[in-house]
């Protein structure tokens, strides 16, 4: 950000825009229309600091709507911080002061969203409006919840991996069960069985080999 504006500076064509710092009330501008975007995008202008068009008539930043100050966080001492953009929560991140993991929420449809997911749904947006300008009319708010629906589809796509996985070697086992069974029963079948009744063959190996011709025992 600039230096606080001089007195009696002259505002040049488009530069209309002067934001007053909380608390100080220190005033720096004018600036035109980009030039404040970039402050707004750059965590250089505050939820509680103040905006005009060089009239006077001081509006809360977050009320200047081409600013896009919609989102929320709670920061790690448990302040909530916001509304402020998405450009000021990624500054956060690159900071520490918050993690991709934290959820910021919209302040007008209350939509709360991984910052993850939700600088990936602006960093999109903006290739998108590159390359195809026609389509870069949804909101950025539309497109982080695309993003997370997304993101929520592939992480179901991997646990349906992991399932059928699961499933495929719970059945190879179920199979291999199921044969140990079969085994088990044959073999206990087997083992119930009464031993067969011995022919007239054995009979004779138990006796001892033929029986004695009568003509011998009448000797």
């Amino acid at each position: 950000m600039s230096d606080a504006e001089t007195p009696g500076a002259s505002i040049a064509e488009g530069l209309i825009w002067r934001v007053k710092k909380a608390p100080d009330s220190a005033i720096y501008g004018p600036v035109d229309t980009p030039m404040l975007k970039d402050w707004a995008n750059s965590a250089q202008i505050a939820p509680e600091d103040q905006i005009d068009e060089s009239d006077e008539n001081w509006r809360p930043a977050p009320e200047v709507e081409f600013l896009e100050m919609l989102w929320t966080v709670k920061l790690p001492g448990g302040e909530t911080y916001g509304p402020t953009t998405v450009g000021t929560l990624r500054e956060f991140i690159n900071e520490g002061l918050v993690t991709d993991k934290t959820h910021a929420s919209h302040c007008k449809t209350h939509q709360s969203l991984p910052l993850a997911a939700l600088v990936a749904a602006v960093d999109f947006e903006q290739k998108r409006a590159a390359r195809r300008p026609k389509e870069a009319n949804k909101s950025t708010a539309s497109l982080a919840v695309d993003r997370a629906k997304d993101q929520h589809i592939r992480q179901l796509e991997e646990d349906l991996k992991e399932l059928r996985k699961d499933y495929d070697a719970l059945t190879h086992r179920y199979r291999q069960l199921e044969r140990q069974v079969e085994t088990g029963v044959t073999v206990a079948e087997a083992a119930s069985k009464p031993p067969p009744i011995p022919g007239p063959s054995a009979v004779k190996r138990q006796q001892g080999g033929d029986p004695p011709r009568t003509s011998r025992i009448l000797q």
